[in-house]
């Protein structure tokens, strides 16, 4: 065996550690990384036997704002070992591989873990942290025309998106964290079909709805719109309440409510900078 890093430059390799990806976790890379997306910020730890990929760890050094300050915070995410090598210590390995790699360099480490895997990273030492979503009671608005949905299926219209994430300011003073590539990530495959764009506040507002409750995942614009100035565009009758996935700081609103975010795992390493966060939905690797 051999541990590997930093090998995205070798075609080979990166195709070994695409092929574990979708073995592992069903995530099939090639379409961020054919569209121009791949990020060399996404390091690889990862234990290699006959040119394969059989143990792996990523760390994605991030940049962060926090309480106004700019900052890097380190992201543990696909993370796995193939089954007939699992339970040899191997992927621990990696891990501590990775946080002494990240550790030089960055101010906190957070990871959102499955399940089953919860036990694992307790005994590794992180912490559970939990999340709060900001919500708030709505009233529709009378419907303004002028949003429209962008194709995600559409090159010119990823162009656009890019050069939204590109030049957008931050979403949040008291606490976000992201990169443009990253967002690509989420606009091909977690919000395909849920980003808009709205030229009138040269913006991008991601949202989805469940019945009368309006989930808003990021908004993107060389200046961030108030909420007010921005929510007649994207109206419902049907709307009664707003879920923020981000801190809204920014968009001009009163006290918010809280509700608890359940299901993610947020798990942290102690020292961790911020201790109440909503990490923004397009921050997860």
């Amino acid at each position: 065996m051999e541990l590997r890093t930093a090998y995205w430059d070798d075609r080979e390799s990166r195709e070994a550690f695409q092929r574990f990806i979708l073995d592992i976790h069903n995530l099939d890379f090639n379409a961020w990384e054919e569209a121009g997306y791949w990020d060399d910020a996404y390091r690889p730890f990862s234990w290699f036997q006959d040119g394969e990929v059989i143990s792996s760890v990523c760390i994605y050094s991030l940049p962060a704002v926090i309480d106004g300050r700019t900052t890097k915070l380190a992201q543990i995410s696909g993370v796995g070992t193939l089954p007939e090598y699992r339970r040899c210590g191997l992927n621990r390995e990696l891990t501590a591989a990775g946080l002494q790699w990240a550790g030089t360099s960055h101010e906190g480490v957070f990871l959102f873990s499955d399940e089953d895997a919860v036990p694992y990273y307790e005994h590794c030492g992180f912490k559970p942290l939990d999340e709060h979503l900001p919500v708030m009671a709505i009233e529709p608005v009378l419907r303004r025309s002028g949003a429209v949905r962008m194709n995600t299926g559409d090159k010119g219209d990823l162009d656009r998106i890019y050069a939204y994430a590109n030049s957008t300011a931050v979403i949040s003073e008291r606490f976000t964290v992201g990169n443009p590539k990253l967002f690509m990530f989420h606009a091909m495959y977690t919000l395909p079909y849920g980003i808009w764009e709205i030229p009138e506040l040269n913006c991008l507002v991601c949202f989805r709805r469940n019945g009368d409750l309006l989930k808003i995942y990021d908004i993107l614009g060389e200046s961030i719109p108030a909420f007010q100035r921005l929510y007649p565009y994207i109206s419902e009758e049907t709307d009664r309440e707003v879920e923020f996935h981000f801190h809204p700081d920014r968009l001009g609103l009163g006290e918010a409510g809280r509700r608890e975010l359940v299901g993610n795992n947020l798990f942290v390493k102690p020292g961790f900078p911020v201790a109440d966060p909503v990490f923004p939905y397009t921050s997860r690797a």
